[in-house]
């Protein structure tokens, strides 16, 4: 019987990846390449003329390209460079002893662990530059495919962290046999790098704003990533969501059949 569940769950995940899965990420693919790039200042004058016709909550799904700015002061917690928007991961580094078996007998051996200790993100909308327009992204939108860059992985041993103010907030609980170190890493959207945004665009109080389209089946891309970079990436998921799905379906027929 548990045979039978476990082939049955491996099929559907199969089935799962072949065409749902891989049919969204060619679906966005399709999207990308379709898709025409608009000024924001075209897009402002669209909105403008829509909401002079009585369409106050028009809004237009369009790609734009610009680049990433901000209108506040926002620095990542531990380079303390400023930028666009972080997502800043600590983790606390240690050694655990591990006793295992083996036909030689009982032995001891010490591995290498990391525990996330903190999630940090950069709470203010990103804001994209195209000419003389600004648009304002909500980065807390769900559904958002958000690409950014690693700008920082760096490991501290423990008697260095000192040197860095935001520790000291920190309290952290001793972990396996000894504590190395810690691992901070910065994943940011540089000032000034180049985005790619796929996205519903509307205006509320003489603002430009993005945010994920009401047409649940068409994507939000926020991504440092050029359009190209895109479609091979889809195009490599689509294939990798094929031939895992497939390996599962077998999987499970060969389970169901084979495994008593």
């Amino acid at each position: 019987m548990a045979s039978i569940i476990i082939g049955a769950i491996l099929i559907v995940l199969g089935v799962l990846l072949i065409f749902i899965v891989r049919t969204r990420i060619k679906n966005k693919n399709i999207e990308i390449q379709f898709m025409k790039t608009l000024p924001l200042s075209d897009i402002k004058t669209t909105l403008k003329e829509n909401e002079e016709a009585g369409l106050t909550d028009y809004r237009e799904y369009a790609e734009i390209k610009g680049m990433a700015s901000s209108d506040s002061s926002i620095k990542a917690p531990y380079s303390e460079t400023e930028v666009a928007y972080y997502d800043a991961q600590l983790y606390q580094v240690f050694e655990e002893t591990e006793t295992y078996k083996d036909e030689n007998g009982t032995h001891q051996r010490v591995n290498r662990r990391e525990d996330l200790m903190s999630n940090q993100k950069s709470p203010g909308p990103i804001v994209l530059e195209d000419g003389n327009e600004k648009a304002y992204i909500e980065v807390l939108d769900h559904g958002m495919q958000l690409d950014t860059v690693k700008t920082l992985d760096k490991f501290e041993p423990t008697n260095m962290m000192n040197q860095y103010g935001f520790f000291s907030s920190f309290h952290f609980n001793a972990r396996g046999s000894r504590t190395l170190g810690f691992r901070m890493v910065e994943k940011t959207i540089p000032l000034k790098h180049p985005l790619y945004v796929l996205g519903d665009v509307y205006s509320q109080g003489g603002r430009l704003n993005i945010s994920k389209p009401l047409d649940s089946k068409k994507p939000f891309i926020v991504s440092v990533k050029n359009e190209m970079d895109l479609i091979r990436g889809n195009k490599t998921g689509a294939t990798v969501s094929l031939v895992g799905g497939i390996i599962a379906a077998a999987a499970g027929i060969a389970v169901m059949i084979f495994v008593h």
